[in-house]
């Protein structure tokens, strides 16, 4: 809800009942607390997500599914999987904690900064990867890179984020972000306004 950087210690000690030198005794510092965070994250809800982009023939809508789930907080369509639905997302959360803390992974500790160099690494290979199903399926322009533009779709989900953080109308986001998606997409309104 606040972002990795934003919850003091004292505050995660107050809400698990254990006392600040029990959360150091456990995690020995912020950075090695802030990245077992990041990894629960990405074990129980991103990678359900970005595993979705493996099967382009059974999500062939997941990258637009994802899309939406972050402009609108959430889609049902963005996984089957059963751990990732039983998450219950704080109400006053924005957008999500992983492209938040990616956005500021520079003001985070060492080890905390390998987590989400890893993922990012992941997460474009998981979008080349759909965008040369989509691409062989017609959907995608042929003629681009895919590893160019999977880097550019991993740069316009910051993009997302920080325009919601921002507190842009979300009908101001879909239009640039169907803006942003002309070069990829052979169709021009991608995106419901």
């Amino acid at each position: 809800m606040h972002g990795i950087n934003n919850v003091p210690v004292s505050k995660i000690a107050s809400l698990s009942s254990v006392s600040r030198p029990g959360i150091y005794v456990e995690f020995n510092n912020e950075d090695t607390l802030k990245s077992e965070v990041l990894k629960k994250y990405i074990d129980e809800g991103a990678e359900q997500v970005h595993e979705n982009y493996n099967n382009y023939k059974k999500y062939p809508n997941h990258l637009l599914n994802h899309i939406d789930s972050l402009i609108n907080d959430g889609n049902e369509n963005i996984s089957d999987n059963p751990t990732y639905n039983s998450i219950v997302r704080p109400k006053k959360a924005i957008g999500c904690l992983l492209l938040r803390s990616i956005l500021l992974k520079f003001t985070l500790g060492p080890i905390s900064q390998k987590v989400i160099n890893d993922f990012e690494l992941y997460r474009i290979k998981q979008f080349k990867k759909y965008i040369i199903n989509a691409q062989n399926d017609g959907v995608i322009n042929k003629n681009l890179d895919p590893y160019f533009y999977a880097k550019y779709l991993h740069s316009i989900f910051g993009l997302i984020q920080i325009m919601r953080l921002n507190k842009t109308p979300i009908t101001e986001i879909k239009n640039v972000i169907n803006t942003s998606l002309i070069p990829l997409f052979k169709e021009k309104n991608i995106l419901n306004s």
